[in-house]
């Protein structure tokens, strides 16, 4: 019977594995299980984005505190323990404080803008009256746009009772949810003492991992660096302090729901020209218009003195000279990082638009300095 079986040298031949096939095989294997465990880890991570970003903010913003202490005591536990004791005292607690307030004026808020868009006053008349040029203005408004049967009045209801509606399920689920939030509590007060403590550590650890040459990790860290500088050092503090000015203003002068307002107004200070102003203006000239010129007349001073002025000091105290990130980059990476990644998107959207802009840089001197070698070695 003739033997069917192939010769050993060709099934050899075959099957043989050389160095540079095993060496491909090993990448693969490493980079495929590298990048799921990296995967794997950002979805266990995810629930915590918010208290990280959060941590990441404080110790941004405490930093020179830290380092300023462990210079003197020379013991990284003790200085980054004394710190994050000093960041919940300072912002951790008064800002669960705030938030506690901000959910329980939502949810009154809904009924108190119907109330003034709808009932009628005892008087007869409508209950919330424009003054005669603006009124004159919004009576022409209503009527262009009614042409394709479209209530502005309606349309402004609607998005406060779906403002208010959305606030006050967030609370409801804070309150059944009150575990996780106690865990991201947790995180968020170890973070902030490892941050302290390995911060440097860390982010050596991170750039030395990156494959790229040692000049373009540099230029993306100062690029980073200037976006966190620009968020954290002049947007973030600027629009938390002109906030809670603008909010002891209006509790001041006895306006409803100064906690919402003053949230508004730290929200709405990134807002490049106009600022905070967009909130503490209407509202003073509110006040004068419905009788209460004294309270109006000190809302407005109040407003452009001690709100948007701060802006300007705070920026300049703050950003040092050093470079600002744009506001074209800075406005719309804010609200479109909160309105993708929630809260955490403030921090997230810059930082993933600076990086992409420093990617494009980096590949536009490669292929230039490409392009010049080809045509360098054509000639």
């Amino acid at each position: 019977m003739p033997d069917t079986d192939p010769p050993r040298a060709a099934t050899a031949d075959v099957w043989q594995v050389t160095a540079r096939d095993r060496e491909w095989l090993f990448r693969l294997f490493f980079l495929g299980a590298f990048g799921y465990l990296i995967y794997q880890s950002l979805r266990i991570l995810s629930p915590f984005v918010t208290a990280l970003t959060a941590a990441l903010i404080i110790t941004l913003v405490f930093y020179p505190a830290h380092a300023g202490l462990l210079r003197l005591v020379r013991r990284r536990n003790l200085a980054a323990a004394a710190i994050t004791v000093l960041a919940l005292v300072v912002v951790v607690v008064p800002f669960l404080v705030l938030g506690w307030l901000l959910l329980d004026e939502a949810a009154a808020v809904f009924p108190h803008v119907r109330d003034l868009v709808t009932q009628p006053l005892a008087d007869g008349s409508r209950g919330f009256d424009l003054p005669p040029l603006l009124a004159r203005s919004w009576e022409r408004i209503q009527q262009f746009v009614a042409r394709w049967d479209i209530d502005l009045r309606d349309i402004a209801l609607e998005s406060v009772r779906q403002l208010g509606n959305n606030l006050t399920a967030f609370g409801t689920g804070v309150l059944k949810n009150s575990v996780l939030v106690v865990f991201d509590v947790v995180v968020l007060v170890v973070a902030i003492f490892f941050f302290f403590r390995d911060g440097p550590v860390i982010v050596r650890g991170v750039v030395d991992l990156i494959p790229m040459e040692a000049d373009d990790k540099q230029m993306i860290i100062a690029r980073l660096d200037q976006t966190l500088s620009a968020i954290v050092r002049s947007a973030f503090i600027t629009a938390t302090v002109q906030g809670a000015l603008a909010g002891i203003g209006f509790a001041v002068a006895g306006v409803s729901f100064p906690v919402l307002l003053g949230f508004a107004t730290a929200l709405l200070a990134v807002v490049p020209i106009a600022g905070a102003g967009i909130v503490w203006a209407p509202v003073g000239l509110y006040l004068i218009y419905s009788g209460a010129t004294g309270a109006g007349v000190g809302v407005l001073l109040w407003g452009a003195i001690a709100v948007s002025m701060s802006d300007n000091l705070l920026r300049t105290f703050l950003i040092s000279g050093r470079t600002q990130l744009s506001l074209l980059l800075l406005f719309p990476g804010i609200l479109g990082g909160i309105q993708v990644y929630g809260v955490a998107g403030a921090l997230i959207g810059p930082l993933v638009i600076a990086t992409l802009l420093a990617f494009v840089r980096i590949y536009h001197e490669q292929y230039h300095s490409t392009t010049h070698r080809e045509r360098s070695g054509s000639t």
